[in-house]
């Protein structure tokens, strides 16, 4: 093959053109990408080659030297000299100044954007809200990286869970569930009279629902592994409480708990002394040393002016509280306020708002899924999912970085909100804690993050007062100071919760507010007024926390203010660690700069560091028939013994009958000799009490008595 000569030629062309870029007289096939020698776009060596094929020189490709884009002319174009025996490609291959070219195709490419064929998923808002923008967990693009839960597990300890379910049955996980009212590891909810036992499996499917089965919707953490606990559907006892809260705690990573003492704006209770020892015993054994987390609703007694804090697990150092907003980011009308809440995320609202599309069950009216899950029951298992998310990137989560991240990651929401910034820049409201749940900055927060130190805490001494409180305006007002010395021992610098401890009469408990004010003035409303609350029995022993003062000074004034009746004694509690309010501020900085993503992508990520070394689960090594069959034993034993301690009384007090009658006889014959001589001293027959002592009623048997008359 001979090259045919060529003639090149340039056509006026400016850089700085303003046309369309390629123009439209460029359709698609008739671009060329070249790389020639010189890279000057005015040399000879580029623009038109007139005697075989006319090009016009499109400019420079980008920002890569020597690379061009040429566009072939058709005919009609204005250039006279077309010739068809010319193809574009032979000509470029015959030029000795072209490096390198190639046909500029049209490519096919789609925008990397979740789809799914469950036929709700389209309305799954709390996923993808297309209607209110930003009003979403902002999951969909972790989903894009795979960033699904994988290798975490979350159980929902609830009234049970449909695991044969389409949507949950291939993410079950049999070794993390149990049936504690039946008393068997099968969870699946029992049909009852009101058809209420579906609680559980909505929740379940919240977490952990499949994607592209074509039925119903999809979990925010659909890569993760789900279990279930049924407890709730039967009393609950203080044993079978603390039971649920370390069950399988070696294989369940988080509890999602949707339930509480009653939400009627008149309750006060929460963990017993059983259940209290359980979750701390699960933050520090669970899941291999790094902390079981526990997750729970805060309460839908809103509409009852009910408080959380008089809720003993939302109020707990050792819980994620949760609360609720609706679609547009605002709290609903029975969500609850408390300073211990921690977060926010999305649940159903009032009228003509959407509430969360999950699954549901099949039993009795259910159809399997449902567009009606509501209240923080709903909230709680979306943050439970969030927390899965976070545990795939960070394995090593410790209980307390799962609380920071959510601290240093939340966002504010609904304006009208009274939101207040800490001493240490967290922003915070009694609505809506540190702000609405985001799970790509949660994932991104997780990947950079390193654990923080040991727990350390503080206590005052327990401070007896009797003091009686002026009626409301006035208030009585306490103060403690902590000082350097105070926390040398411990070590801590900084706080994450503080807690009062209060005992306080009063005729009409709801009348009482208590208010806590940090050293940096941060004050928090622990105690709330309720006015339906009548109670005549104050506050026994109850302690209220707050979250409000997280990354500040623990060193200080503290001030507590109390209005109405009788403070009889009080107790101060500080919970945090070891790091100073600069390795707050830097960790503040490390999160905002972790926000972009960047860290996803690769494989950084800190070294992790080994779990607590904590002896395996103790299983009890009798199932109930045993322990059924030893308590039948032990019933037996103890008739028997019965019987035996009838059977010798009875056997003694005829041999004591029969020696007094022999000893009769032997009187009678007179000239025999003397007992004494023939038999040696006379032995007395005594009956003895449990000390060994003769009994009061001791007489000698030859003495007359009831039991030797014949």
């Amino acid at each position: 093959y001979s090259p045919p000569s060529i003639r090149i030629t340039i056509l006026p062309f400016s850089l700085s053109s303003t046309s369309p870029w390629p123009p439209p007289s460029c359709g698609p096939g008739q671009s060329w990408a070249v790389k020639v020698q010189n890279g000057d776009s005015n040399s000879e060596d580029l623009g038109l080659i007139a005697d075989k094929v006319p090009f016009r020189n499109q400019g420079q490709i980008g920002q890569l030297a020597g690379h061009f884009l040429l566009c072939s002319l058709r005919p009609g174009s204005g250039v006279g000299f077309w010739r068809k025996s010319a193809e574009p490609g032979d000509v470029l291959a015959a030029h000795p100044h072209v490096l390198w070219y190639s046909k500029d195709r049209v490519l096919i490419r789609s925008k990397r954007s979740v789809a799914f064929n469950d036929p709700r998923y389209p309305e799954q808002w709390h996923l993808h809200n297309d209607v209110n923008r930003g009003m979403d967990i902002n999951v969909t693009g972790l989903w894009e990286r795979n960033i699904t839960g994988r290798g975490v597990t979350v159980v929902v300890v609830d009234d049970g869970v449909e695991h044969t379910h389409q949507d949950i049955q291939p993410n079950y996980s049999p070794e993390g569930s149990y049936d504690l009212n039946s008393n068997d590891p099968d969870p699946m909810p029992h049909p009852d009279a009101h058809s209420d036992n579906h609680h559980g499996t909505r929740c379940a499917g919240e977490i952990a629902a499949v994607p592209n089965n074509s039925f119903c919707a999809v979990g925010v953490a659909y890569g993760s592994k789900v279990a279930g606990i049924r407890v709730l559907d039967g009393p609950l006892t203080d044993s079978l409480e603390a039971i649920a809260f370390n069950k399988h705690y070696q294989v369940n990573d988080i509890y999602s708990c949707s339930w509480g003492p009653d939400d009627d704006g008149h309750t006060v209770d929460g963990p017993h002394p059983l259940g209290k020892a359980a979750l701390q015993h699960g933050v520090i054994a669970g899941r291999r040393g790094f902390g079981s987390i526990f997750v729970v609703a805060s309460g839908n007694g809103g509409q009852y002016n009910d408080n959380c804090n008089y809720d003993g697990y939302a109020n707990s150092i050792y819980t994620i509280t949760i609360g609720a907003v609706d679609e547009k980011g605002r709290m609903p009308f029975y969500a609850e306020e408390c300073a211990s809440m921690l977060a926010v995320t999305f649940s159903s609202g009032g009228n003509k708002l959407r509430s969360i599309v999950t699954s549901d069950w099949s039993m009795q009216r259910g159809t399997g899924c449902t567009e009606g899950h509501t209240g923080t029951s709903a909230a709680a298992p979306l943050a439970a999912g969030m927390v899965a998310l976070m545990l795939q990137v960070r394995p090593c989560l410790t209980w307390r970085d799962v609380q920071h991240i959510i601290a240093f990651t939340a966002t504010k929401c609904d304006s009208s909100a009274d939101w207040r910034v800490n001493g240490a820049g967290f922003h915070h409201s009694h609505q809506h804690g540190f702000g609405l749940l985001n799970a790509w900055r949660l994932v991104n927060a997780a990947k950079v993050w390193e654990s923080v130190p040991f727990l350390l805490s503080y206590q005052s001494p327990l401070i007896q007062e009797a003091v009686s409180i002026e009626t409301y305006p006035d208030e009585l007002i306490r103060t403690w100071n902590v000082t350097s010395d105070d926390l040398k021992d411990s070590g801590m610098r900084t706080l994450e919760h503080v807690a009062v401890t209060v005992t306080i009469t009063h005729p009409c408990r709801g009348n009482v507010e208590l208010v806590l004010v940090c050293p940096s003035g941060m004050a928090s409303v622990i105690g709330a007024r309720r006015a339906i609350d009548r109670d005549t029995g104050g506050y026994q022993d109850w302690t209220f926390s707050t979250v409000r003062c997280w990354g500040e000074k623990a060193e200080g004034q503290y001030k507590l203010r109390i209005s109405d009746h009788i403070l009889k004694q009080w107790k101060l509690s500080l919970y945090g660690s070891s790091m100073t309010y600069i390795e707050v501020k830097d960790r503040q900085r490390l999160v905002k700069d972790a926000m972009s993503g960047k860290y996803l992508d690769d494989s950084f990520s800190p070294p992790c560091p080994p779990g607590l070394d904590v002896p395996p689960e103790i299983v009890s090594p009798f199932t109930s028939n045993s322990l059924r069959f030893l308590l039948l034993l032990g019933c037996f034993a103890l008739f028997w013994s019965i019987y035996c301690t009838l059977e010798v009384t009875l056997a003694h007090v005829d041999f004591r009958g029969l020696l007094c009658l022999g000893r009769r006889r032997r009187g009678r014959a007179r000239g025999r000799r003397s007992r004494q001589e023939r038999d040696g001293p006379e032995v007395l027959v005594v009956a003895m009490d449990r000390s060994g002592s003769p009994g009061r009623n001791y007489r000698p048997c030859w003495t007359p008595t009831p039991i030797c008359r014949f």
